[in-house]
């Protein structure tokens, strides 16, 4: 895991786990609700530390609206 961290310039630290887990979370298209809670935050919080994961769907709303 650590070879597989260095790779793409991350350090393996316990903490990582949990930002790798947010990161994965937001990919997924989870609910921020949903992650925050698993994660064991308030969204406010979530986001102050996550929010750079949060995938923006502007693009495919408004391509979905026009079509």
């Amino acid at each position: 895991m650590r070879a597989e961290a260095e790779q793409v310039s991350e350090q393996l630290t316990p903490y990582s786990f949990r930002h790798r887990y947010a990161k994965r979370s937001h990919a997924m298209n989870l609910p921020i609700a949903n992650i925050a809670a698993a994660m064991g935050h308030t969204i406010e919080v979530h986001l102050g530390s996550y929010a750079r994961f949060k995938p923006d769907a502007t693009q495919d709303l408004y391509a979905a609206a026009n079509a």
